[in-house]
């Protein structure tokens, strides 16, 4: 039941997350007509989105829900700041939009995830693939309406829809949380009864911890390489804005087949995971996406194409991302680690976005420099990720079979 209303919850959502947010960091730029201002808000805005995630993480373990409820106030208070953008208080406007934006962030994309996983123990690849879906299909709605709004309504329209539609969203699943909360297994994590049988032997519990350590460290280094895509959209939409016309209904058509084709790939490759092992497609995807990358911005002038191009990338990104998902999550489950390695993910997404609008915000020349970093950082996970499976599976059989116990 609880998995039915996180997907409700995350159609809705996201929705409204993204009818404002989506297009945060052109408002920004449009208001202060400086791409450094827009990149440096970024980089705020993901340094607060780790700090408060790692602050928090203890008790949105236990209580995601909760968490993905509070997330009303952040998300009122930064949907209202974006007002100051049209005054005379740009700077400050800026810097509560950053803050805020970042706590709201914070307090949905680990607990959402960390709920999901609680939801589903049991389910395979495909569960994640159609949960991502329905994920995608509020951004794309979202989005495509906040394009239109943005360019012919008055801000505030959109906000107002945006913080009502979500909390209607959560609602439900509060209320599923109230009721359920002081049950004994209700927000768990998974540990496989190969490690709970081995708790009580001291040698054995000491190479736990190293190997919960060794996988933990590989797949931040893993995810560090192909999140560098989630700060694609906010690269390519404002060098859109740089090269072609100010107007926000390009980005959302772009932003739409990108995610739109996102979703799709994911349910086809969750569906893919449960029957097939995708380890060589997931490579030839992540080489043919990264070179993808680096020929978008050349064609900046063509929107047509470049939303062609973005639905292919989309695509190829799914799965990349359900692969590396199931595996970590397979794995991460079998030693009681799963939620460490879900905050890990997320970490490391932050990460690799500070460093390139970090990049970025030196000065507009570094717009394609960052497309070709891009690209040939996820291109390399071709080559990363066969690896790093290869390397924690061969760990994980020599904890579970006592080889090397010695």
């Amino acid at each position: 039941m609880q998995l039915k209303l996180l997907n409700f919850h995350k159609i809705l959502s996201q929705f409204s997350s993204n009818i404002v947010g989506a297009f945060i960091a052109l408002i920004v730029y449009q208001s202060t007509n400086n791409f450094s201002y827009a990149f440096l808000f970024l980089v705020l805005n993901m340094f607060l989105r780790l700090l408060f995630s790692t602050f928090f993480f203890k008790k949105m373990e236990r209580h995601p829900q909760l968490f993905l409820f509070i997330k009303i106030l952040p998300f009122l208070f930064y949907s209202l700041s974006v007002l100051l953008l049209d005054t005379e208080y740009k700077l400050l406007g800026i810097i509560i939009a950053a803050i805020f934006h970042g706590i709201s962030t914070a307090f949905k994309e680990l607990p959402m995830e960390l709920t999901f996983s609680y939801s589903a123990l049991y389910k395979g690849a495909s569960s994640n693939g159609f949960s991502k879906l329905l994920e995608n299909l509020g951004i794309i709605l979202a989005i495509i309406l906040g394009g239109l709004f943005l360019d012919s309504l008055p801000k505030w329209i959109p906000i107002i829809i945006s913080c009502v539609v979500y909390l209607i969203s959560i609602i439900p699943l509060f209320l599923y949380y109230l009721i359920h909360k002081k049950e004994n297994t209700f927000n768990q994590d998974a540990i496989s009864n190969a490690v709970e049988s081995f708790k009580d032997i001291k040698i054995k519990k000491h190479q736990q911890e190293i190997i919960s350590k060794k996988l933990l460290l590989k797949y931040f280094f893993i995810y560090f390489c192909f999140c560098i895509y989630d700060g694609l959209m906010n690269l390519f939409c404002l060098y859109l804005f740089k090269e072609n016309a100010e107007c926000y209904s390009f980005t959302a058509y772009i932003q739409a087949s990108f995610f739109g084709l996102f979703g799709l790939g994911c349910l086809l490759a969750g569906k893919l995971d449960d029957k097939i092992d995708l380890t060589n497609i997931c490579c030839i995807c992540a080489a043919v996406s990264g070179v993808l990358v680096c020929v978008v911005p050349f064609l900046v002038n063509l929107i047509i194409l470049e939303i062609f191009l973005f639905g292919i990338i989309g695509f190829l990104y799914a799965f990349v991302s359900i692969f590396c998902y199931s595996r970590m999550m397979m794995r991460c489950k079998i030693m009681g680690i799963s939620n460490k390695a879900l905050n890990n993910r997320a970490q490391a997404s932050r990460l690799v976005q500070v460093f390139l609008y970090g990049l970025c915000a030196i000065s507009p020349v570094m717009f394609i420099p960052a497309f070709f970093v891009t690209g040939a950082v996820f291109a390399s996970c071709a080559i990363s990720i066969p690896y790093n499976e290869e390397k924690t599976r061969k760990m994980l059989v020599d904890f579970l079979e006592n080889n090397k116990l010695y």
